[in-house]
């Protein structure tokens, strides 16, 4: 449910919405090419930002990770170490 609040709250999914609402108007007033361009733009251009948007949380996710991995590695071997000295 948050999800869909804050997709709804979204700048950039209204002024895809208010594109894709000319882009329709421009058609059934009978400008068929800009109509359907002004949709494909709003469209595309939506799909990138979300898609930057999403590729910026997977960099995120992914720098965690290996954070993690790293912190577990060095307790591993500081285990280890302890454990040869005994």
């Amino acid at each position: 449910m948050s999800t869909l609040i804050r997709k709804l709250s979204s700048r950039k999914l209204w002024v895809a919405i208010a594109g894709v609402t000319a882009g329709i108007a421009l058609i059934v007033s009978g400008n068929v090419s800009e109509g359907s361009v002004a949709v494909v733009s709003a469209v595309v251009a939506y799909m990138l930002a979300e898609g930057m948007i999403d590729a910026a949380a997977a960099k995120t996710a992914a720098e965690t990770a290996e954070t993690i991995a790293s912190a577990a590695v060095e307790a591993a071997k500081a285990v280890g170490e302890k454990t040869a000295e005994n």
